[in-house]
C-alpha cells in the first residue's frame, strides 16, 4: 500500500504563506486555477498548507483561527478534493511555529527581561477572548517558537488528529519542530528541568555546558517524544509520516533532532536549499538510515521569495538526485504570493526540473549501490562531539567530498545500525571519519571485519569514548589500529610530502603505536607565522606518528578531512587520496573525467545490468545562485569488468571497447547528466 514512497515521483510544495496582517492575502483564491497549475507542473504528489508559520489555520479550524482573508472558505479541502480527482497523492502541512500564545514562547537563556519574546500589538481581526484568538501582528518574516514542555504540546495534538480525521491525506508534515539553536529556552516550562540538570537556581550556558550530556539527551527526549505523539495519530489513520527532519548531517544536534526521530518518520525528508558542495551526500545519509529518500530544492532566489532560481540549477539538482537514489524531489521556498498567485517562470523552472529528474526513471527500479567504500556516520558522536559544535560534520563532508572528486563510489553506512560484521562484508574499505563515539558492538563488528580481511581506515579521536558520551581510557579499536592514546594537540604542524613538508592544521592525537609508521608529524618554529596567518614553519620530524598502518587498519592522528573541507588545499587532496589507495587500491569502477563530475555505481540484479551514473556538480558548486549555464564535459572514459556486454549510453553519445574482461566506455559530450547501462550476459557480480 505504501510503495509510492519509494517510488521515483514529484513533490510540488505548495508554499502559501499568508501574514495575520495583509489586505492582499487570498485575493486572488481560485481553487480551480491553483489546482490546474499545480497539476500542469507534472507533480504526482501535492503539499498542501493547513496552517501557516503563524499558527494560522486556512480551514475551519475548531481549535486554531481561520485566515480571515479566506472568508470561512475551506482553501484545504478545497484544494485536497480536486486534485484527488486528478489522481495526485496529497500531503497536507502544518507548522510548530506560532504567533498566538506568547506565554508558550520559547525564552532564550540570559533573555528572560527581552519584550522581543512578550506579547506584540495584536492583528486587527483577533479575538482576546477565544482561548487561541490573540494572533499577534508580527512583521514579514519574524517567527516565534512554541517552547516543547508548553502547552503547544497538546494543541498541535488537536491540530495533527483534527486534518487527518477531517481529511484523510496520504501523508503528513509537520514542520520546524526545533528548539531555537543556538539559544537555550529558561521558559517558565523549561526552567525547573534546567536547575535540575545543572544542580542549580543560577542556571547559565556555562552550567548548561559542563552538564552537555545530561542537557541534550533531555532536550532530544522532548523532541522525540512530542514527535511520536503527532505521529501515533497517523499510524492510527494509514496516514504516512512526513515531518522535516532538516539535515541532521549539517544541522547541529541542539535543534533537538536525534536518532529518537526514526521511530516517527516513514520518509526521510531534507531541505538541500541552494547548494550541492558535496554532491548526493544527504541523499547517501537517507540510504544508510535505511529510510526512503524525499529531496526539497528551494526553488526560489536567496534575495526574491517568489523568484526561480534557473533551470541550470534545476538541471544539476536532478542530476545529482538521480545519480544518488533520490525517490522523491521537490521544490519548496516561498512560491505562492500571498494573493494565491504563482509566477509563470517558477512554475516552468519547477516543470522543467521535475521533468529532468523523472526521464530514465527505470534506471532506479530496484537498484541498489554496488560501491565498495563505506563512509560511517555516527548519531552519537553528532550528538556528543564538541558539545554540540559541528567539527564532527566537516570530518566528514571533507573525506565525501574527496571521495567524490576522486570518483571513487561510496555509500554512507550508520555505526547505530551495524550490528556485526556481517553488515559490512559487501565492502572493501571502511572509513572512520573522527568517529570519537562508538559502542562496543560496533567496534566489535570493525574488529571482526578487519580480522576477515576487511580494510579500516580512521581518523583523530575515532573509538576514544562510548556510545553514552563517556571517555575510555583508551580507544576502543586500539588492537585493530595498532595505537595508544597519549593525549591532544590543537594547531599547525606539517608533515613529509613528496619533496618537502606540507602544512596542515587540527586536532592532533598523540599516540604511541607498534604499527608500521608511514609518516611523523613535523614540529614547526614555536614563534609562530611572520605573517600573522596560519602559516607553520616546518622544523623537523617528532616523536609523533602521523600516519601509521597495522595489518589491514589505517590510521591518520589528525582530523584531516575537516582541514580538506575548510580549505580544499591540493597537497591534502593528494594525501587522502594516497591513504584511499593504499587501503583499497583496486576498485570495480575508474573514472577519467574533471574532478567536479560525480559517478555512482548500482546494480538492477533482477535486470542483470549495472548503472554507472554520472552527475555534474559544476566548478561553482557552492554558489549554485549564480549557476546560469551548464558547460558540456568532453570525452569522460569510466571502465568496469564486464561479461559479454550489452552498452546504451544516456543523455549522451559515445563509443565502447570490450577487451573481454574489462569493458571501456568513453562519453563524448555530457551536459549536466548521463548514464552508462551495462547489462551483463553474466553479471560479474554475485547476488547478495
Amino acid at each position: 500500500m505504501r510503495d509510492w514512497i519509494t517510488k521515483r515521483s514529484r513533490i510540488y510544495w505548495h508554499d502559501q504563506y499568508a501574514l495575520n496582517e495583509q489586505e492582499t492575502a487570498f485575493t486572488q483564491y481560485d481553487p480551480d486555477r491553483i489546482s490546474d497549475e499545480l497539476c500542469a507542473t507534472g507533480a504526482d504528489i501535492v503539499a498542501v498548507y493547513a496552517t501557516n508559520q503563524w499558527g494560522v489555520a486556512y480551514y475551519p479550524s475548531r481549535f486554531w483561527p481561520q485566515h480571515p482573508g479566506l472568508a470561512g472558505q475551506d482553501y484545504v479541502g478545497d484544494l485536497t478534493s480536486r486534485l484527488r480527482v486528478r489522481g495526485k497523492r496529497v500531503l497536507l502541512y502544518t507548522n510548530w511555529l506560532d504567533s498566538k500564545h506568547a506565554e508558550w514562547n520559547v525564552i532564550p537563556l540570559g533573555h528572560e527581561e527581552d519584550p522581543y519574546y512578550r506579547e506584540q500589538p495584536l492583528a486587527s481581526w483577533a479575538d482576546p477572548a477565544h482561548p487561541d484568538g490573540r494572533a499577534q501582528k508580527l512583521p514579514g518574516g519574524q517567527w516565534r517558537f512554541p517552547c516543547m514542555n508548553s502547552p503547544a504540546r497538546g494543541r498541535i495534538v488537536d491540530i495533527a488528529r483534527e486534518i487527518v480525521d477531517r481529511y484523510r491525506p496520504d501523508a503528513f508534515h509537520l514542520d520546524m519542530l526545533l528548539w531555537p539553536w543556538p539559544h537555550i529556552c529558561a521558559c517558565p516550562y523549561c526552567r525547573p528541568a534546567l536547575e535540575a540538570i545543572c544542580g542549580t537556581k543560577a542556571v547559565t550556558r556555562e552550567a548548561v555546558t559542563a552538564r552537555w550530556k545530561e542537557y541534550i539527551d533531555w532536550a532530544c527526549e522532548r523532541s522525540a517524544s512530542l514527535l511520536a505523539e503527532v505521529s501515533a495519530i497517523l499510524r492510527e489513520k494509514g496516514v504516512v509520516a512526513a515531518h522535516n527532519g532538516q539535515n541532521p548531517v549539517w544541522m547541529p544536534v541542539g535543534y533537538g533532532i536525534d536518532q529518537g526521530w526514526l521511530p516517527s518518520l516513514d520518509v526521510y525528508i531534507s531541505e538541500i536549499f541552494s547548494s550541492l558542495v558535496t554532491p548526493g551526500m544527504t541523499m547517501r545519509w537517507h540510504h544508510g538510515l535505511g529510510m526512503p529518500s524525499w529531496m526539497l530544492l528551494t526553488s526560489t532566489l536567496p534575495q526574491y521569495a517568489h523568484w526561480p532560481v534557473s533551470k541550470a540549477q534545476w538541471l544539476l539538482t536532478a542530476a545529482a538526485c538521480k545519480a544518488n537514489g533520490c525517490h522523491v524531489l521537490g521544490p519548496c521556498g516561498v512560491g505562492a504570493r500571498p494573493d494565491t498567485t504563482s509566477a509563470k517562470r517558477l512554475l516552468d523552472h519547477v516543470r522543467f526540473g521535475l521533468d529532468a529528474f523523472m526521464q530514465d526513471a527505470d534506471l532506479s527500479e530496484g537498484a541498489v549501490s554496488a560501491a565498495k567504500i563505506a563512509l560511517v556516520f555516527s548519531w552519537a558522536t553528532r550528538k556528543y562531539h564538541g558539545q554540540g559544535a559541528m567539527r564532527w560534520a566537516d570530518e566528514i563532508e571533507g573525506w565525501a567530498r574527496l571521495l567524490a572528486e576522486e570518483h571513487l563510489p561510496f555509500d554512507i553506512v550508520t555505526a547505530e545500525n551495524i550490528a556485526s560484521a556481517s553488515s559490512l562484508a559487501r565492502y572493501d574499505l571502511l572509513i572512520l571519519p573522527d568517529s570519537a563515539y562508538l559502542s562496543d558492538s560496533f567496534c566489535r563488528a570493525v574488529r571482526d571485519y578487519a580480522q576477515s580481511g576487511g580494510k579500516v581506515l580512521a581518523t583523530a579521536a575515532s573509538s576514544l569514548f562510548d556510545e553514552r558520551g563517556d571517555p575510555r581510557i583508551d580507544f576502543a579499536l586500539a588492537d585493530v589500529l595498532g595505537i595508544s592514546h597519549q593525549g591532544a594537540l590543537e594547531g599547525d604542524f606539517a608533515y613529509p610530502g613528496a619533496e618537502e613538508a606540507e602544512p596542515a592544521s587540527g586536532a592532533f592525537r598523540k599516540v604511541t603505536s607498534s604499527a608500521r609508521i608511514l609518516r611523523h608529524r613535523i614540529e614547526c618554529d614555536p614563534a609562530g607565522s611572520v605573517a600573522g596567518q596560519c602559516d607553520p614553519l616546518p622544523l623537523e620530524a617528532g616523536e609523533w606518528p602521523l600516519w601509521a598502518a597495522h595489518g589491514s587498519a589505517f590510521y591518520i592522528a589528525f582530523d584531516i578531512g575537516r582541514y580538506y573541507k575548510l580549505y580544499g588545499d591540493e597537497h591534502i587532496a593528494r594525501f587522502i587520496a594516497e591513504a584511499v589507495a593504499l587501503c583499497a587500491p583496486s576498485c570495480p569502477l575508474t573514472v577519467k573525467a574533471p574532478r567536479h563530475i560525480e559517478a555512482t555505481l548500482w546494480r538492477q540484479e533482477a535486470l542483470r545490468r549495472r548503472v554507472v551514473h554520472l552527475a555534474d556538480r559544476t566548478l561553482s558548486a557552492g554558489d549554485m545562485s549564480r549557476i546560469n549555464e551548464v558547460t558540456p564535459v568532453c570525452n569522460i572514459e569510466i571502465s568496469l569488468p564486464a561479461k559479454n556486454p550489452t552498452v546504451k549510453i544516456r543523455g549522451a553519445e559515445g563509443e565502447t571497447l570490450f577487451d573481454g574482461e574489462r569493458l571501456t566506455v568513453t562519453v563524448r559530450k555530457m551536459a549536466g547528466y548521463a548514464a552508462v547501462v551495462v547489462e551483463d550476459g553474466q553479471s560479474p557480480y554475485p547476488t547478495e
